[in-house]
């Protein structure tokens, strides 16, 4: 790894919702993932998204930057490791960036913490055996399997292109995580730190 770097904003929900919120096209995306309704963190939910979004007033956007050293790109050298080169660097970085975030969460009554990516704190989810999530107080859905475009916030709002990847590792992966609150918080962007890889 060379370089992680932390890029956050806040924006208004409703600005949020009305530019970068296309659920049809996003899940969309999701359909052929093998976590589609087989993990409690992705659609389809049994709740209804725009009710929930329609809760918050505020979104403080959180976007991981990960640059791969060149070392660690040729080691990549086939799919396979490429994929699981980005795999665990996802989970490591989400999992940090999720404890930052739950912390505030719980510190700001009546908001809700939104990761990047699956989730990844079971091996196995309990979803498709039909039981409840093990881990509810950690779990939270992420803002695409809520219907955001990622991709555009990460250009738009987080100043990163957000890049691809299939039998190389690019040059950086991006990891977007929220914390959407009902009243403005003082302080909030004061609380991030570095995300450890």
């Amino acid at each position: 790894m060379k370089d992680v770097s932390l890029d956050t904003c806040v924006i208004d929900m409703a600005e949020l919702v009305s530019r970068f919120h296309f659920p049809d096209r996003v899940w969309g995306y999701c359909v052929p993932c093998p976590n589609h309704g087989g993990k409690w963190s992705c659609p389809p939910f049994g709740f209804d998204v725009p009710e929930l979004l329609g809760r918050y007033k505020h979104a403080y956007l959180f976007g991981v930057k990960m640059t791969y050293d060149d070392e660690t790109r040729a080691r990549a050298d086939t799919k396979e490791k490429v994929l699981d080169t980005a795999v665990q660097l996802m989970r490591k970085a989400n999992k940090d960036l999720q404890e930052l975030l739950r912390g505030i969460e719980a510190d700001c009554p009546g908001s809700l913490a939104a990761a990047g990516g699956t989730c990844g704190i079971c091996d196995t989810c309990a979803r498709p055996g039909g039981k409840p999530c093990r881990f509810p107080d950690k779990m939270r859905p992420s803002v695409e399997s809520l219907g955001f475009d990622v991709s555009m916030i990460t250009e738009e709002l987080l100043g990163m292109k957000l890049l691809w990847f299939d039998k190389e590792l690019p040059e950086y992966q991006t990891l977007v995580n929220a914390l959407f609150t009902s009243e403005r918080r003082d302080g909030i962007m004061d609380r991030k730190r570095s995300i450890s890889i």
